[in-house]
């Protein structure tokens, strides 16, 4: 996904990311995002280690970094279906 805004910064620094985008990112009141200055340019960041929730098409995505331990949950299940899988096909 990318997005460009044109926006202008007020005499304290501050410009406001457009709703759409912060709905994106998962970014509401008070959230915390790293801010990173490279050459010429500024790139803002959500803190991608709180979980949020967001509607793709009407399907739930729960968007957050993955753990060793959720690793290992879909690995555990992806080979659970493929047996299911293979089952199904050679009876």
């Amino acid at each position: 996904m990318t997005t460009k805004i044109k926006t202008r910064v007020d005499k304290f620094g501050r410009f406001v990311i457009p709703k759409s985008i912060r709905q994106d990112l998962g970014i509401k009141n008070n959230s915390t995002v790293f801010i990173e200055a490279r050459e010429n340019e500024i790139i803002v960041r959500p803190d991608e280690s709180i979980p949020f929730v967001k509607d793709v098409d009407g399907i739930i995505v729960v968007c957050s970094e993955m753990t060793e331990e959720f690793t290992g949950f879909l690995k555990q299940d992806r080979e659970n279906r493929i047996k299911r899988i293979a089952k199904d096909i050679n009876p």
